[in-house]
């Protein structure tokens, strides 16, 4: 570099211009009318010196950040990492930077995090909570920062929410069952306060009730979306002496728990049992046998989330809004039917 210096400032740029501070800085920030060959003079010395601004001293200036904060239950849950990833390419094309926060579901590490992320400044909040974050979801509410939450609804504060039909995908899933001939299908639900779970497990029984079938309440577990409660769930539905044909597991890592458990117990799958999870992670399509599932749209959910949470930081958008997307099932071998 021809100034001899590590780090080159406005003021260098201004000077091998030959213009002042001024005017580079609204040439760069795109608020200046020049001539042509104005600019292209300022672009020639941003060029020559390889000028960065420094992104820091900017946010002060304009009290943005240029980040946005992203709260998560569980990063070792497989649905979350292509979640992740529509965020985060949507942030980056607007020139946002995402910060992940992992908050196991705890309610007090999820309020430390919002505590953080607010202390941070960043310019915005996109949260997706645990079983029991109403009261965190009442803090965010309260915050003067946007926030938008994802794959879940508040039942009491006000915020934009960016959710997948969760009750229709539960009974996509169950009319398929039932169309296979399954009549004693097992439920293994979420979390019993999270909104997913609860518009799962009304999307079951509404069909039963639909289809004119009964619910053997014997046949109801809850878990928390995670391997070892679907396994736990299968052992003590096996365990039970209860008759059943059919599970639906309320997501994937369940059923894969749950099979693994039939599995074990002698049972196959399908014949003598048959499986469907829900969200269509990544390993449902490979693993044995592969998972009838109800797919959401996640990467596209990320993105949206993010469209939504930029129109509420620039003023476009001042009005609570919920985008909901629709389900689509996904039939694989794990539910004796024919693979579509």
């Amino acid at each position: 570099m021809k100034y001899g210096k590590t780090t080159i400032t406005i003021k260098d740029v201004a000077r091998a211009a030959g213009v002042s501070i001024a005017t580079v800085s609204r040439i760069l920030n795109g608020s200046a009318v020049v001539s042509g060959e104005l600019a292209a003079r300022v672009a020639a010395a941003v060029d020559e010196l390889e000028y960065r601004p420094n992104a820091v001293a900017r946010a002060l200036k304009e009290r943005k950040s240029r980040s946005i904060g992203l709260i998560i239950p569980d990063i070792e849950n497989p649905f979350f990492p292509a979640l992740v990833r529509g965020v985060e390419d949507a942030a980056r094309q607007h020139g946002y930077a995402v910060i992940l926060c992992n908050s196991d579901g705890k309610p007090a590490e999820e309020e430390r995090y919002i505590q953080f992320l607010f202390s941070k400044q960043v310019d915005g909040i996109l949260f997706i909570g645990g079983a029991d974050s109403e009261g965190n979801l009442e803090l965010l509410s309260a915050l003067p920062t946007p926030v938008v939450t994802l794959d879940r609804r508040s039942a009491a504060a006000k915020l934009s929410a960016v959710v997948c039909d969760n009750y229709q995908g539960a009974m996509l899933a169950v009319k398929h069952l039932i169309g296979l001939g399954r009549r004693q299908i097992a439920f293994i639900g979420g979390p019993v306060q999270s909104s997913s779970a609860i518009d799962r497990r009304r999307g079951f029984f509404d069909t039963h009730s639909q289809q004119r079938l009964p619910v053997n309440e014997r046949l109801l577990f809850v878990g928390n979306y995670t391997f070892d409660s679907g396994y736990k769930a299968a052992i003590a539905l096996i365990d039970g002496q209860q008759s059943f044909d059919a599970i639906f597991a309320a997501n994937d890592m369940m059923a894969i728990g749950a099979i693994e458990a039939l599995t074990e117990r002698g049972l196959k799958i399908p014949d003598d049992v048959a499986v469907v999870g829900y969200d269509d992670i990544r390993m449902a399509g490979w693993y044995k046998p592969a998972l009838t599932t109800v797919r959401q749209p996640v990467y596209d959910m990320g993105s949206a989330a993010v469209d939504i949470l930029l129109k509420q930081i620039t003023g476009a958008e001042t009005s609570v809004c919920e985008q909901k997307f629709g389900p689509e099932l996904i039939v694989r071998k794990s539910s004796g039917a024919k693979e579509g």
